[in-house]
Order: structure tokens, then sequence, then C-alpha cells
């Protein structure tokens, strides 16, 4: 079973003395490049563990999990320290959800402190410490994983976005780097890349133009970062032109979670600009599909009242 980088490396040190001290140089330095061999293969990859659901669609059947729990409940009240047990137990409790995070936590915690050494621990432990709001200790659990599985994109994207989010933007650049460097070219890697190099204070300009070749995806997403860009540097007429060209397309670009974040700068931005009518359409559209955005809201009423007057004063000139 395959641990991490930082284990395996202490370990094959250890041994390596032991060796020396028993059997003697040649011997020793024989078993060394054996053992050598054998950490490279070891933090070399192989791809996503076997029977390693992550998504609803393969987890268990809740009904079914809960069977199985009740089980586990009943071996670890015979023995609180068997570890397959409680591996298994923290595994089912992730399956089943948010609200069992806590005891899954605990279940893998306790598994690892008696010596489990299942790479998935890792990948589940950092999912649900994001989930929590325990975000150091989330992106510790991911590393651990990759360094396991380092060609596991999924897991490496899960990291890059987490570093964004809690500010570690050299870290998150690293990331998404190494996701293109391993031939990533999908255009939301690529618009993450723009932003973090931006945020880490780099130039983007190279990323940036790959983006724009992929598409009308990459199009868009190429509008959405450099508007936004230019939108924080309040660079408003600049952040309106792109702002503008990309909510014309997010109808036709597929499914975009940052639609809200778009519509309030498009909005935002017109204003600004003292464009009012066309801030009230943007802000008309953000107040249909996000009624609760508070600052939405409040700068298209008050735009509503004075719009009819500039009109109506418009139309005698």
């Amino acid at each position: 079973m395959k641990v991490s980088y930082e284990e395996s490396s202490s370990s094959l040190s250890n041994a390596l003395k032991k060796i020396i001290h028993s059997y003697g140089a040649p011997l020793g330095m024989l078993l060394f490049f054996m053992l050598a061999a054998l950490y490279v293969f070891m933090g070399s990859g192989r791809g996503p563990l076997p029977e390693f659901p992550r998504t609803p669609g393969e987890f268990m059947q809740s009904a079914r999990a809960e069977r199985r729990l009740g089980e586990l409940r009943a071996v670890l009240a015979e023995n609180p320290d068997d570890l397959e047990a409680l591996a298994e137990s923290g595994r089912l409790k992730y399956q089943l959800g948010q609200p069992r995070y806590i005891e899954a936590i605990a279940d893998l915690e306790r598994a690892r402190l008696l010596g489990m050494a299942d790479p998935r621990s890792f990948y589940y432990l950092g999912s649900m410490y994001q989930a929590v709001g325990l975000y150091d200790f989330a992106a510790q659990e991911y590393r651990k994983f990759l360094n396991n599985f380092p060609q596991d994109s999924e897991a490496r994207m899960l990291l890059a976005k987490l570093c964004y989010s809690s500010g570690d933007y050299p870290g998150a650049v690293r990331e998404y780097e190494k996701l293109r460097a391993a031939g990533g070219r999908d255009p939301v890697l690529l618009e993450n890349l723009v932003l973090a190099r931006w945020k880490n204070a780099q130039d983007y300009s190279d990323a940036l133009a790959d983006l724009r070749q992929l598409g009308a995806a990459g199009a868009f997403l190429g509008d959405y970062a450099e508007g936004r860009i230019k939108y924080e540097l309040k660079d408003y007429a600049g952040a309106q032109e792109l702002l503008k060209k990309a909510a014309e397309a997010a109808p036709v670009a597929g499914a975009f979670a940052d639609q809200t974040s778009l519509l309030w700068m498009a909005g935002d931005s017109a204003y600004r600009n003292k464009d009012r009518e066309g801030a009230a359409v943007y802000l008309g559209q953000l107040a249909g599909i996000s009624p609760d955005h508070e600052e939405g809201r409040s700068l298209l009423a008050k735009i509503e009242k004075v719009l009819p007057a500039e009109k109506k004063a418009a139309g005698r000139k």
C-alpha cells in the first residue's frame, strides 16, 4: 500500500542505515539501489485507485450504506481499534454526505493514527476538510494524495482552486501550471491560470492568448477573465467592453457557474461609465437569477428612480 513521499523517504533512509550497519557497505549499497528504484516506482504514480468512488453516482445506496454501518458499529463495539472497520466506516460516512463528515473525519483520522496507509483516505479527508472550512488541512491532504498519484488531474484541480480561494496564489499558479504541462487544454483550467497569474503579479498574456483559441467557450472565458481583471483594477471602460461581450455570449457558451458575478460586474461597470440603461439591463437579469443579491438590487432601484427623468429630459433635447 502506498504512502506519501515524506513517509517513504524517511522509511527508506532508516532502512539504508540499518543495512549498512548490519551487513557492511557492499551489500548495503546493493540493497540501497534496489530500495531507491522501489522509491522511484512508488513516486511515479499509477493513476487513480480502482474501486475509488468519488461522486454520488458511484456511491453505495444510502439504505445499504446505513445497514453496513450498523454492522461496523457492532464490530467496533467489540474492538474500537479495528483499523479496517474504522476505515470502511469513514468512507461510507463520506458517501452519505456533509451531515456525516465530522463523524467520517473522526473515523478516518483514528484509522490513520492506528496505522492505516490507504491513499484514498487522503482524498476523502481533503474533500471533507474543504467542505467544513478547514482549508489548510484540506490542502495538506490533497498534497499527500498527489504524492501518491501525481497524474490525478481532478485532485490537482481541487488543490489549485483551494490555493486560489485561500489566497495562496503562488501555490495556485504552480498547480495550474502542472496541469497545463500535463497537456491540459481545458478552457476553465486556462481561465483559472490567467486569474491566478494576475493575482500573483505574473504575466498572463500567453495563457490568455491560448484560452482565446479554444473556440466559443475559450473566447467567452477570455473576455470574462480579462474583463474581471480590468474591473478589479477599476478600469471600468475597458471592463464594460469586455464584460458586455461576455454577457452576450454567455447563453451560447454552455454552463457557467459565475454568471451572478458576470452580470454584477457588467452592470456596475456600465453604471460607473454613466450608461444607466445598459446597467439596468444587466442588473435586471441579475435580479432574475439572484434576487437576493443586495448590491445589485440596491443599484437597480437607484437607477430606476432616475432613469425615467433622464429619458424624458433627453427627449426634450
